[in-house]
C-alpha cells in the first residue's frame, strides 16, 4: 500500500490566485500534496468562470493531487472536498448547521461562506478553496448574501484553517481512491441543503425547475419536475426556492 499523502503548505502573501501557483508547481513536477496559501489574490476565480472575492484575511488554498483515479472519477473530487470544509468549518462554529449546495458551495447562517473550483488538466487535478473568515464586501448579483466566520462568531486564522482542512482533505482523497463515491455520495447527502426542496438551475442555455430528489451515482443533481419526470442536471447553478 503507497504511504499516505503528506500536505506541504507554502504560503504566499499576494498571487494571482492560488490555483495558478499551484498549475506552476504541477508544470515543474510537484507531488501531490503540495498547496498554496495566499493572503491576497488578484484574479481569484470560482465556478463557471465566476470572479471570487478574495479580500485579505479570508483562506485561499489551492492543494495539488495526483490521485490514484480514472479521469471520469475525477468529478467525486469536488464532492470530497466540500464534506472536508464544511467539517472543519462545522468544528469552529458551534451551534450552527453547515449545509452543502449542489455541488460544493457550504452554506451557514443564511450565506455562502465557501466555495470550491477543481481543475483538471492530465493526471493532475487542483482544488481551490476560497473561504471568508473575515466580513467581505456584498457582491453584485449574487444569489446568496456572502457570510464570514467571523459573522458568525467564530475565530480561526487562514493558516489554521488550511492546515487543517489541507490534512482532512488529503485523509478523504485516499479513502475515495480506496471505497468510491457510494460513501462519499451518502454523506453528502446527509448535509444537503435542499433535500426535498425546490430548486431553480440555469445551466447557461436553459432554466430548469423542480423538487431535489437525489444525487446520482456520478454526482449528477437529480431533479422531478412537476410532472413527476426524472431529470438529470450534470452542471449548472442551483438556485434555492423553499419547500415545494
Amino acid at each position: 500500500m503507497p504511504a499516505p499523502t503528506v500536505l506541504s503548505l507554502t504560503k504566499v502573501d499576494i498571487a494571482s490566485s492560488s490555483s495558478d501557483l499551484a498549475w506552476q508547481a504541477a508544470a515543474e513536477g510537484a507531488p501531490s500534496g503540495q498547496a498554496f496559501l495566499v493572503g491576497e489574490q488578484t484574479a481569484g476565480r470560482g465556478r463557471r468562470g465566476a470572479s471570487w472575492s478574495s479580500m485579505r484575511g479570508g483562506m485561499y488554498l489551492s492543494v495539488l493531487l495526483r490521485p490514484s483515479l480514472l479521469p471520469q472519477a475525477y468529478f467525486g473530487l469536488s464532492f470530497v472536498a466540500a464534506l472536508a470544509i464544511r467539517e472543519e468549518l462545522g468544528r469552529r462554529l458551534a451551534g450552527y448547521d453547515v449545509r452543502l449546495k449542489w455541488p460544493n458551495d457550504v452554506l451557514v447562517g443564511g450565506g455562502k461562506i465557501s466555495g470550491i473550483l477543481l481543475e483538471a488538466r492530465g493526471h493532475a487535478v487542483v482544488i481551490g478553496t476560497g473561504v471568508n473568515i473575515v466580513p467581505v464586501s456584498a457582491v453584485a448579483n449574487a444569489r446568496l448574501p456572502a457570510i464570514s466566520v467571523n459573522d458568525l462568531g467564530g475565530d480561526v486564522s487562514p493558516s489554521e484553517l488550511a492546515e487543517s482542512y489541507g490534512n482532512n482533505l488529503l485523509a478523504r482523497v485516499e479513502s475515495y481512491v480506496r471505497s468510491g463515491f457510494e460513501p462519499v455520495r451518502l454523506e453528502w447527502l446527509l448535509h444537503c441543503a435542499h433535500i426535498g426542496d425546490r430548486v431553480r438551475v440555469s445551466t447557461g442555455a436553459d432554466v430548469i425547475a423542480g423538487l431535489f430528489d437525489d444525487l446520482d451515482t456520478d454526482g449528477a443533481l437529480v431533479l422531478r419536475d412537476d410532472a413527476d419526470r426524472r431529470i438529470r442536471v450534470t452542471t449548472g447553478d442551483v438556485e434555492l426556492m423553499g419547500k415545494g
